[in-house]
């Protein structure tokens, strides 16, 4: 191979690489629509609607709304995505903070937050949780 090819591949590899980046940034985070309460722990002491917090341990936002949720007196069931990756791998949770509210009987998703808490969404969730 000449010099020209490998200038050539190297800059398909690069404009690819690129590419990708590009559309995973600009992907929107994905949540489950619905999951089994038992296999998250979700028993009686969460209430009829509970929360589930996927978080990681290096992830500020996920912090952030393990205070906000403490503060607003909701309970909520912690997941951490690397000590508890199967769980996290079950329901497709690719980045952190993933909050679901979730209707425990069911399963159902009623609500889901991906971004840091703000007072309107911490709320939000206290109201759906604390009737």
């Amino acid at each position: 191979m000449d010099r020209l090819q490998i200038v050539g591949i190297f800059v398909v590899v690069l404009v690819v690489v690129v590419l990708v980046i590009r559309k995973r940034a600009a992907s929107p985070k994905t949540v489950p629509t619905r999951i089994d309460p038992l296999q998250l722990g979700l028993d009686a002491q969460y209430g009829d609607t509970a929360v589930v917090a996927f978080s990681g341990p290096l992830c500020h936002a996920c912090q952030e709304w393990g205070k906000a949720l403490t503060a607003a007196g909701v309970p909520y069931r912690s997941i951490d995505v690397l000590q508890e990756s199967s769980l996290a791998q079950a329901y497709a949770i690719k980045s952190t903070p993933v909050i679901l509210v979730v209707e425990r009987n069911s399963g159902i998703v009623l609500e889901s937050f991906t971004d840091e808490p703000n007072a309107a969404s911490v709320e939000r969730v206290r109201s759906l949780v604390l009737v």
